[in-house]
């Protein structure tokens, strides 16, 4: 195998703002039709895109990720939404090729895409960004104790190891030539990024764009900027339609093109115009969060996502850095009254009697169900969660642990 390391990525070059021009047209398309949610079916699907590259295609919009098969051994790009998806993505391979794992490469830090990692690693090597290896460093016990016990079958070989074994990091660009196939790895700058990566196979013309290759979603983008911002996400895309590829496999989605990478960079150019205008008009955030909305792209993803996407736009014009809140760690009992995405968001009644909405992530440590999807209203739990000073999370506060009753 061959590895370049290049300390500058010249994909972030200066943004060519002509697209702007086809603003006008895009919205104009979206209002007379109106396309219906694009949402992935009730199962994942696992098919070729080319010879010897898959997609897993997540199902309901979860998380997908894609495999690599070479001469060599297979390379995984991210892993699966949860630990039962992992498992089910890790079937699939083993019956495309009887080659071993080789390399994970994790597009995002987050849980539903590099949750499945000690699935695979060790002893497949994870390839990664510098801020993403640096995270992984600086993970708390509990976060820990969650990596080493997502799989009880890999309890043996995870007992004397940690996130960082077996970890390869690089800055920018990384190129492997494996078995005859080129992959090229590469990151742009930009200051609130945690370490997305972009996976290219120039010689199939097939990109894994990651976070930012939404089709038909609104952006997952939060004033926190644990998602980035939209100016680091219209630099991302830039980057991504210069290469002009066939097939995009966006971090969440259907199976896309380059044409919903432009899309996409309309969309965020009119999100901003509004906030702007909003602005302008001297109203305050409150005001912006209630009347910010996409209307024109109806029929897509995560509509609930407006008010977010309208704070971060709004922090960033203001020229803030992301939001941030001091994090009390709480001890909480009751019983699930409501589930929603497969288990992924609970909404709980505390033995107090209060109501919480508190979310699952592959990071929490789970005891007594064997995968989230499989959760009952009306079940006790025992749990430990994050509160943030002043905030309530839209999304619902992040657990730490959660021990579900027999």
């Amino acid at each position: 195998m061959e590895s370049v390391r290049t300390g500058a990525n010249g994909a972030g070059a200066a943004m060519n703002f002509a697209i702007v021009a086809r603003l006008a047209l895009a919205v104009l398309f979206a209002l007379l039709c109106a396309p219906a949610r694009a949402m992935t079916g009730e199962a994942p699907e696992f098919r070729a895109l080319a010879e010897n590259v898959f997609v897993y295609v997540g199902k309901r919009n979860e998380a997908n990720a894609m495999a690599i098969v070479t001469g060599q051994g297979v390379v995984v790009v991210d892993t699966g939404n949860s630990p039962a998806e992992t498992r089910n993505f890790a079937k699939a391979i083993r019956a495309a090729t009887s080659l071993p794992v080789q390399y994970v490469i994790v597009t995002q830090n987050h849980g539903d895409h590099i949750g499945g990692a000690p699935f695979f690693a060790p002893p497949a090597t994870m390839i990664v960004h510098d801020k993403v290896a640096k995270a992984l460093a600086e993970m708390k016990p509990w976060r820990i104790k969650a990596w080493r016990a997502r799989f009880p079958e890999r309890a043996g070989a995870l007992e004397n190891s940690g996130p960082l074994a077996n970890v390869m990091s690089f800055p920018a660009r990384l190129s492997l030539r494996l078995g005859g196939v080129a992959i090229d790895l590469f990151h742009v700058p930009d200051q609130y990024n945690d370490g997305d990566v972009a996976v290219w196979l120039p010689g199939l013309g097939i990109l894994h764009a990651g976070f930012v290759g939404y089709k038909d979603r609104h952006p997952d983008i939060r004033p926190d900027y644990s998602h980035g911002t939209t100016a680091g996400m219209l630099k991302q895309l830039e980057a991504m339609i210069a290469l002009k590829p066939k097939i995009v496999i966006p971090g969440h989605g259907p199976v896309s093109t380059a044409d919903d990478l432009k899309v996409e960079v309309d969309y965020i150019l009119s999100a901003r115009a509004k906030v702007r205008a909003m602005m302008d008009r001297g109203l305050g955030i409150d005001a912006i969060r209630a009347g910010f909305d996409m209307r024109e792209y109806a029929g897509w993803d995560l509509p609930d996502h407006f008010p977010l996407i309208a704070e971060t736009i709004w922090r960033e014009f203001r020229g803030e850095g992301p939001q941030r809140a001091a994090v009390a760690e709480l001890p909480v009992n009751g019983t699930i009254r409501a589930i929603a995405e497969l288990g992924r968001f609970l909404t709980v009644v505390t033995d107090a009697g209060d109501e919480l909405k508190l979310r699952i992530s592959n990071e929490t440590f789970v005891e007594g169900v064997a995968d989230r999807a499989l959760l009952k209203p009306g079940v006790k739990f025992s749990a430990t969660y994050q509160k943030p000073e002043g905030v309530t999370p839209a999304l619902g506060y992040l657990l730490m642990e959660i021990s579900f009753a027999p």
